[in-house]
């Protein structure tokens, strides 16, 4: 019930019981008297069911006062206009007055209180200025007038859905005076909230996380930071934290191959004006964050302040995996908006598409065949070109999102739909004869990187062919008339000296994998009596190349392949830094590591090197029987055998040292599956142990998944 104003009379002429004469800003008697006059004061009353209003909102007042929390006020987007008795600076003497919003209108209602704490003044209500950016709208399914669910993990206040980017008038400010009580942030939430932030409605306040009356309860400074946090989502401090934690850290795992940095500085600014883009950044920045438990390494000065956008608060209290899955929603649902025909309604399920399905769909329309056209130059058609360039960035973001926590026998299937997304690109590419541009080819090298790591885990076929030699070729490596490569070929201005070297070892080590695909299925094969079955269509292989055996010159060819790409890439592919027999410094007897420790100046380099050794090292241990040349006696065969056993020693120890040159966080997450097989090669229980401390370092210090590996490198050492 509204209240009204219960004495108009300024302060002095109250206590002198005399009458005032209103007068605005300072009555007349005052003025007349020659004293200040005081001012007045707009204390407020319920006119009835002032009892009943008192019990009802009774249960959600704090036990104990508090005292103020500053005069700092926090802006995010607002959706409810207020009318002047709700946006004036109100207080009483003992008690205090609820927003209410009716729920059969504005869905559930916000009846939170925070005692006496405010952020504008020492006793009056929590005034919050919501105000954000002009965006997309991107609402959760179950929510009613736009509101998003909170992605913090801590007592929850709902936050309007514009704070996720919903298109308004960002030029005014709108006020909502709401007292707030982090005890009551899961009061009045829908069925679909509770179910969605893992809540029930029969859990007890402890459970919930919510703290009981007779609990201790925190200091004032740490309640205000977990709903400041929780406020945060979607606004533009939150996005520009996440953004640039995405720029520092992740975008250069994902530009390995890449000098002129497309996800590390272009993507960025694509997301100023693209919100799948946006949202897909700031979903696996997120993530990254709740696997590091949102602790952030600093980049710049040790002594130094740090920037605003280097800083969030509370930040290793907030529930970042609930973050993510909101940014992850809105990012997969803005993809599936742009890339529909405008007149299909966007499902809720688009979540749970794969983003390679989303994309192919889109690419393989009449429309967009008829429109993309690379080799143009008229700007319509380079806009077009510029947003193929920003799905497939989304696409690859949302893909580093799913394969961040995931275990390696998952990659290959998470990645089941690169191939005929990169097929109907080629189509288009192929007709106007023009490369893939550079966010293009940004995206297949990094799909290419996964695709052969993915398929060693489970020895199956790599989804991108390497025998299709024009997507290749489309996708900037030179391969000649022989089916060889170029390591380093002349006139190339598309990538450096090192990029284009690198990305052709991707080519070979595609090669590899499959033939280590085709040993496995010609040993089923043998094993069962049965031809090895032909599935050209599913795999995009060739079927000569998957009917026939995998034999001796297949096996040469490819080491051949692999010794002329290192005898001819640039002295840079050198390391800068190399310690033959290192101290072990954990220990007070200082003994001496097993491995060399070696560093390379570029991070292309050093992760260029350890898939060379792995790539050689698979071709080792997988050299197919040859009748014809095969040693005549017993010794020669054993003499051959300790052959490859000195070669593959020597090869795992330089992976080992490289892994232990500790190189860039892009270098370590991909390596994962070699230091993997690398383990699989070694015997002593030391170098097993440094093993498992480098993949553990890595999950440690990056957040990427890597117990899997070791508890299967932990179950065949025990076999």
């Amino acid at each position: 019930m509204p209240g009204v104003p219960s004495n108009k009379a300024c302060e002095r002429c109250k206590k002198r019981h005399i009458k005032c004469d209103e007068t605005r800003p300072h009555c007349q008697r005052c003025t007349t008297a020659g004293v200040e006059c005081p001012g007045y004061v707009q204390t407020r009353k319920f006119i009835d069911q002032g009892a009943t209003v008192r019990r009802r909102y009774a249960p959600y007042q704090e036990a104990h006062p508090k005292s103020s929390s500053g005069g700092q006020s926090y802006k995010a987007p607002a959706e409810h206009n207020l009318d002047s008795t709700q946006q004036s600076h109100s207080q009483t003497s003992n008690e205090q007055i609820p927003l209410n919003h009716p729920q059969e209108h504005d869905g559930p209602s916000l009846h939170h209180q925070m005692g006496e704490t405010s952020l504008d003044s020492s006793d009056g209500p929590m005034n919050i200025e919501m105000t954000g950016p002009s965006s997309r709208s991107g609402n959760l399914p179950g929510t009613t007038q736009q509101e998003a669910i909170n992605v913090s993990g801590n007592p929850t206040v709902p936050v309007p859905a514009n704070s996720f980017g919903t298109e308004q008038n960002t030029g005014s400010a709108k006020t909502i005076h709401s007292p707030i009580s982090p005890t009551s942030g899961t009061r009045g939430l829908s069925s679909f909230e509770m179910a969605y932030l893992g809540l029930s409605n029969d859990m007890p306040d402890a459970q919930r996380g919510i703290p009981s009356q007779t609990s201790s309860h925190r200091s004032e400074k740490e309640d205000f930071q977990d709903i400041f946090s929780e406020l945060m989502t979607g606004t533009e401090h939150e996005i520009a934290f996440l953004t640039r934690h995405y720029s520092e850290v992740l975008g250069p795992w994902l530009d390995l191959t890449d000098a002129q940095k497309w996800f590390t500085v272009y993507v960025p600014i694509r997301a100023i004006n693209n919100l799948s883009v946006k949202y897909a950044i700031s979903a696996l920045s997120a993530k990254h964050l709740g696997r590091v438990k949102g602790i952030k390494s600093p980049t710049g000065g040790m002594y130094t302040s740090p920037a605003t956008t280097e800083v969030y608060p509370n930040g290793t209290q907030v529930d970042w995996y609930l973050k993510a899955a909101n940014y992850y929603y809105l990012a997969a649902s803005d993809l599936n908006n742009i890339t529909s025909d405008g007149y299909t309604a966007v499902s809720s399920s688009a979540v749970l598409e794969s983003p390679f399905e989303i994309v192919g769909r889109w690419l393989n329309s009449r429309q967009t065949q008829t429109n993309l056209k690379p080799a143009s130059d008229d700007p319509n058609d380079v806009q077009f070109v510029r947003k193929t360039e920003e799905l497939l960035a989304t696409a690859m973001l949302l893909t580093m999102y799913r394969l961040l926590d995931a275990n390696g026998d998952d990659w290959h299937t998470q990645l089941s739909g690169i191939r005929p997304m990169f097929q109907s690109l080629l189509n288009v590419h192929s007709k106007a004869s023009a490369s893939f541009s550079h966010g293009i080819r940004a995206a297949f090298w990094n799909f290419a990187r996964q695709d052969y790591l993915g398929s060693y885990f489970t020895r199956s076929p790599t989804h991108f062919n390497p025998e299709d030699h024009s997507l290749w070729c489309t996708a900037g490596i030179s391969i000649n008339e022989k089916n060889e490569l170029n390591v380093v070929p002349s006139g190339s201005t598309s990538f450096t000296q090192e990029d284009q070297a690198t990305n052709g070892l991707i080519w070979l080590v595609s090669k590899v994998i499959n033939f280590l695909a085709k040993s496995k299925e010609s040993q089923i094969a043998q094993w069962t009596g049965s031809p090895p079955a032909n599935s050209p269509e599913a795999q995009g292989t060739s079927s000569s190349s998957q009917s026939s055996y995998p034999d001796t010159s297949t096996w040469l060819k490819l080491s051949f392949e692999f010794q002329t790409w290192f005898d001819g890439v640039p002295e840079t592919f050198r390391p800068s830094v190399r310690i033959e027999h290192p101290k072990d410094l954990s220990r007070p007897e200082g003994s001496q590591l097993p491995f060399p420790e070696i560093f390379h100046g570029l991070t292309t380099c050093a992760a260029a090197m350890q898939h060379y050794h792995f790539g050689r090292i698979a071709l080792l241990l997988n050299r197919p029987p040859d009748i014809m040349s095969a040693p005549s006696t017993a010794f020669d065969r054993l003499q051959g055998y300790r052959e490859v056993t000195k070669e593959v020693e020597f090869r795992s120890r330089e992976v080992c040292g490289l892994a232990l040159g500790r190189p860039h966080g892009g270098v370590r997450i991909f390596m994962i599956p070699i230091l993997y097989a690398v383990g699989q090669c070694l015997e002593s229980p030391e170098e097993h142990q440094i093993i498992i401390d480098l993949l553990r370092g890595v999950e440690a210090d990056l957040g990427w998944a890597t117990e899997y590996a070791v508890q299967k490198l932990q179950a065949s050492w025990n076999q």
